[in-house]
């Protein structure tokens, strides 16, 4: 059986999207697990639902993982703010070559 797309949009029937986001959920912190323990990465997630309730997976401390992180991104913000520039520009030029050359095929 072949499972089709879905559209990315808000499910609007509150059973169904609560029915939907418990698997997902439950999805998501197996990969989480299987990801911190084959690859022996040190990895933190934080879910809130809406209705306001936590659901969380940390493969170590959460505080540690949280302060390395924002360490992380302290040490490293104009660095990554040029990086992003950067990727922007590549993928736009990507993105007006790749159209370029649809455009030449259809000639």
């Amino acid at each position: 059986m072949v499972r089709g797309k879905i559209e990315m949009k808000k499910i609007e029937n509150a059973t169904s999207r609560q029915v939907t986001f418990s698997k997902r959920r439950n999805g998501l912190l197996k990969k989480a697990y299987e990801l911190s323990v084959l690859c022996d990465a040190q990895l933190s997630l934080i879910i809130f639902s809406q209705r306001g309730r936590l659901y969380e997976f940390s493969s170590s401390d959460m505080q540690k993982t949280i302060e390395r992180y924002r360490k992380y991104t302290k040490d490293h913000e104009t660095s990554n703010h040029d990086s992003q520039i950067h990727l922007q520009e590549a993928i736009g030029t990507r993105n007006c070559f790749l159209f370029s050359r649809r455009a030449s095929r259809n000639r």
